[in-house]
């Protein structure tokens, strides 16, 4: 799983394999300048709306390769590494969410991927995406969140759960997650203060496997978390996804694609 410390889930051994593996490229990749930074992406497809993938904090963007080829055949889709993973620019480190979506927004833009957008984002991806739905409405067709972090998620875990969060804080002293962790510690201050989330179809996908570190309170409190993210449009839907861990993408590839390509009809049909 990815770092950004699922409630209850810190399998910090499989991110270390994630952070070891997470290298390889798409089909599609290349090398772009963005504003003087250098932006590892990859896209390939042709149509609209232009799937948009945002990862989780530790995978690079070869963790949509289950998804990413048989999407393409049904319109445009993107990937990309945010600063300090893969070949992109470890020197632009952003300094809050909202830059992280200011700057998908500006390499879409310079890159030729025009909106509308179809957002899809893994764990704390699913807080960037969430976050750049908020900010430009007018270009975002749907959002698709995969067992997705919530903005008060770290609030909870410092207030509540302190071990766990100390154990966030301590096993995020690699670089290229060290600039995320601390973002994701103040991300709740960020939220309250910017716009609602448009009211727009939202898919909300929730593992339904739990950790052998997750008690059964935490539990109950992640799927609190969840059903309240479906909460945030009235055209949500919140899907639990059977024998899925938090990587629905890679364990249920099948099933995201289902809704995805569903949700694209639907929009295209409107």
């Amino acid at each position: 799983m990815s770092i950004d410390l699922v409630i209850g889930r810190p399998m910090i051994g499989v991110f270390l394999l994630l952070l070891l593996a997470g290298c390889a490229g798409l089909p599609g990749g290349v090398l772009e300048e963005v504003q003087g930074r250098q932006v590892d992406l990859a896209a390939i497809g042709e149509g609209s709306p232009v799937i948009v993938f945002e990862s989780g904090m530790g995978p690079a963007m070869s963790t949509w390769s289950p998804i990413y080829d048989s999407l393409s055949k049904v319109t445009k889709v993107f990937a990309y590494n945010r600063p300090g993973y893969g070949r992109s620019s470890v020197n632009s480190t952003p300094a809050s969410a909202r830059e992280i979506a200011e700057q998908l927004h500006q390499t879409l833009l310079a890159t030729g991927h025009n909106p509308p957008y179809l957002l899809v984002g893994h764990s704390a991806g699913g807080l960037y995406v969430n976050l750049f739905a908020r900010l430009y409405p007018n270009e975002v067709a749907a959002v698709v969140l995969l067992d997705s972090t919530h903005p008060s998620q770290f609030e909870y875990f410092r207030k509540e759960r302190p071990l766990l969060y100390s154990t966030f804080t301590a096993t995020t002293a690699l670089a290229k997650t060290r600039y995320e962790a601390a973002i994701l510690k103040r991300v709740h201050n960020e939220f309250s203060s910017i716009e609602s989330f448009p009211d727009i179809p939202l898919v909300v996908l929730t593992a339904e496997k739990s950790s052998l570190f997750e008690t059964r309170e935490m539990r109950a409190k992640w799927l609190e978390f969840q059903r309240d993210l479906a909460r945030m449009s009235s055209k949500a839907k919140h899907r639990v996804i059977d024998d899925s861990g938090h990587f629905i993408h890679r364990d249920r590839p099948g099933e995201v694609i289902r809704e995805i390509t569903a949700l694209i009809d639907e929009l295209r049909n409107n």
